[in-house]
């Protein structure tokens, strides 16, 4: 669980894994013998030991930051049922639960920078990547057939897109070419329910979608001229809390079916969390008292090789000459 989070951090966590297989190649090319054996394979060996040993940390402390997270979250989660009870059965106002509600939305749960949950309180890893936002335009509908050609630009950032709408092209036609325009800018698009365009986008880019999308055209869909603010409305999911309402006794009916969804959830990965977290200690426990035999074999070739040279007299008098700065007839004439 949550391997991806020690591969993504800074090279600090990468660099010493990098120690063990620079060393022997810098000896195996040394043009001295004595040199290539210079490093023991003991010592190569402990420092493949501890950059093992450091990413395991790195991921045993990511996980204990995600379990904490999960447990504020599985608390918010029992906090928002307990007070749904009490407002169906004596109809207590709801201002208690959106509060409630506000900070299941706010929390933000990382490590090193990296996040740990996304936004629908799930867990993020290499097998499970973070849930995309979903969104659709406000008062633009960009499928529909116009009589003229048009060229729609898109900005998001520092990039830009634009796609070349045919003149009567059916629907799934602009849909095909928007598609392509789009994923440039890497937001997916598919088509919603009800048939309308569903544009998706990861978190970073979501931050800034949310205020709008610049857009130009010419003036069969979107206005021509200087690129106008887009406005965007979010598609939420059931499982992203911001979805939930208690405003009447069916919407706080409907959410709390939700909440218990989303807490059997959080109990699942607390579980999956905790077996990771048991496993990798076993391992973290093993590379502190195995040696890493494929290594010391290894390091020990690399050390023959070193010392295997077909002359091994010639490489030390080219050295020889080489500190020297002096010439083969001159070592000759020195030799008679």
């Amino acid at each position: 669980m949550l391997n991806g989070i020690s591969d993504s951090l800074h090279v600090q966590q990468r660099s010493p894994s990098v120690a063990p297989t620079a060393a022997p190649q810098a000896a195996a090319q040394s043009p001295n013998p004595a040199q290539a054996a210079s490093i023991p394979g003991h010592r190569l060996e402990s420092y493949n030991k501890w950059a093992k040993v450091t990413q395991g940390q790195h991921k045993v402390s990511a996980q204990q930051v995600a379990e904490q997270g999960l447990k504020q979250v599985k608390s918010l989660l029992s906090q928002l049922q307990q007070q749904g009870q009490q407002a169906l059965t004596s109809g207590a106002n709801s201002n208690k639960l959106e509060q409630i509600q506000q900070r299941l939305c706010q929390i933000e749960i990382s490590y090193l920078g990296q996040p740990l949950i996304d936004h629908q309180l799930n867990l993020i890893s290499n097998q499970r990547p973070a849930a995309k936002h979903s969104f659709t335009l406000k008062s633009v509908e960009l499928t529909t057939a116009k009589p003229r050609d048009e060229l729609v630009q898109v900005q998001l950032g520092k990039g830009s897109a634009q796609a070349l709408l045919p003149a009567n092209a059916q629907p799934h036609e602009l849909a095909n070419q928007l598609k392509s325009a789009f994923a440039k800018l890497d937001i997916e698009l598919q088509h919603s329910v009800d048939n309308r365009l569903l544009f998706q986008a990861n978190t970073q880019q979501w931050q800034q979608i949310q205020h709008g999308l610049l857009m130009t055209g010419q003036g069969q869909r979107l206005p021509a001229g200087d690129a106008r603010t887009i406005k965007v409305q979010p598609q939420l999911n059931w499982q992203d809390p911001q979805e939930w309402r208690f405003n009447s006794r069916e919407n706080i009916k409907q959410s709390l079916a939700k909440v218990a969804k989303s807490a059997h959830k959080v109990d699942a990965q607390l579980r999956e969390l905790q077996t990771s977290q048991q496993h990798i200690q076993q391992q973290l426990q093993k590379a502190s008292q195995v040696k890493d035999a494929a290594l010391n074999v290894e390091s020990t070739l690399e050390a023959l090789s070193g010392l295997m040279q077909p002359s091994p007299f010639k490489l030390k008098l080219n050295s020889l000459m080489a500190q020297a700065n002096i010439t083969r007839p001159q070592v000759s004439s020195l030799l008679e």
